[in-house]
């Protein structure tokens, strides 16, 4: 970067995500004001729509020798949404940006990491070489992403990727405003996760039990639960997944506890998709905690309580400018 260039942070002021570009915006600025200038201003990615569907952004802002940030909204139609952000991409480029992070909040298609079936592809993948083909005007230099589904999707490109993690502003909110449940088991709702749920247990208090729900998932809507692994008879339990979408792995693993005895369950999820019949789903859970990584109405939330990621983007962000280091938030 120029010394005498701007960073921009730029998102849509016509979508979703343009509250929380502002939020992320205003902690930049309050890191600034603390630890020294790095010139962050928050610019517009306007979009025009045309009545075939088709679509056409435009920077509103001088991206000529300065770093952008992209924060996009993941929030919207996935196909939309890739679309959009390599027209974006494109359009800094060629309006010869220094450098072009892009900032996902929720990384979509981030589920279809592996192949597990025949004949079909590896979507997230696919995802990754398209933002980092090289010599093409669409690719970004850097990706940063929360929570990612796997750990080695960071893998599926040759790009740097900032892959930020939520739990440690979840258990410090957690630890503030719920200390009992320092004395939960933590819950993995599958075998997969059985390294987040211990990450997420270290995190809030040292000691702490963890339980496994033993479960084969047939297809995107049907989940079947086998057994849960661990002592939960007369406990509460806190089920720790990263994507809520239906719920229905929610309300399995809480039938799952309750035969085995347990004595409430809550549930927290890093990104709070809501889709289907997710509402009757999380019906029988006692309560939810999410952050703001995917956008939902207050009603849309059922009462989860939402921990704001906005911080955390806005030191990432700022550390990568000012070349601090991003590793030892996660320390």
């Amino acid at each position: 970067m120029a010394d005498n260039s701007e960073v921009l942070i730029l998102a849509d002021p016509e979508s979703n995500v343009w509250g929380y570009a502002n939020a992320v915006y205003n902690e930049v600025k309050m890191i600034e004001s603390e630890r020294g200038s790095c010139g962050f201003r928050l610019g517009e990615v306007k979009i025009a729509r045309f009545p075939d569907g088709e679509f056409e952004p435009k920077i509103a802002s001088n991206c000529r020798r300065r770093e952008v940030f992209f924060i996009s909204d993941t929030s919207q139609d996935p196909s939309r949404w890739l679309v959009e952000l390599m027209f974006v991409n494109d359009a800094a480029r060629r309006g010869s940006a220094d450098k072009i992070t892009d900032v996902f909040p929720y990384m979509r298609w981030s589920r279809g990491e592996k192949k597990d079936k025949p004949h079909i592809p590896i979507t997230t993948k696919v995802v990754m070489d398209v933002l980092s083909a090289p010599n093409c005007a669409s690719h970004a230099d850097r990706l940063m992403m929360l929570d990612l589904h796997a750990d080695a999707i960071a893998g599926f490109t040759n790009l740097p990727v900032d892959a930020l993690h939520s739990f440690n502003y979840l258990t410090s909110y957690l630890r503030k405003s719920h200390p009992e449940i320092a004395d939960y088991v933590i819950v993995a709702p599958d075998n997969g996760g059985v390294k987040r749920a211990r990450a997420f247990a270290r995190r809030l208090e040292s000691g702490l039990e963890v339980a496994v729900i033993d479960k084969e998932r047939r297809n995107g809507e049907s989940v079947e639960v086998y057994n849960v692994i661990g002592d939960v008879a007369g406990r509460d339990c806190i089920i720790v997944d990263d994507i809520l979408s239906s719920a229905l792995t929610l309300k399995r693993a809480r039938q799952a506890l309750g035969r085995k005895g347990a004595r409430s369950v809550k549930w927290v999820a890093t990104h709070f998709l809501g889709v289907g019949n997710y509402k009757n789903n999380l019906a029988g859970l006692d309560a939810g905690f999410t952050t703001d990584s995917f956008f939902h109405t207050r009603e849309e939330l059922c009462g989860a309580e939402v921990v704001s990621s906005a911080p955390l983007f806005a030191e990432a962000i700022y550390r990568s400018v000012s070349g601090e280091s991003i590793s030892d938030l996660f320390k």
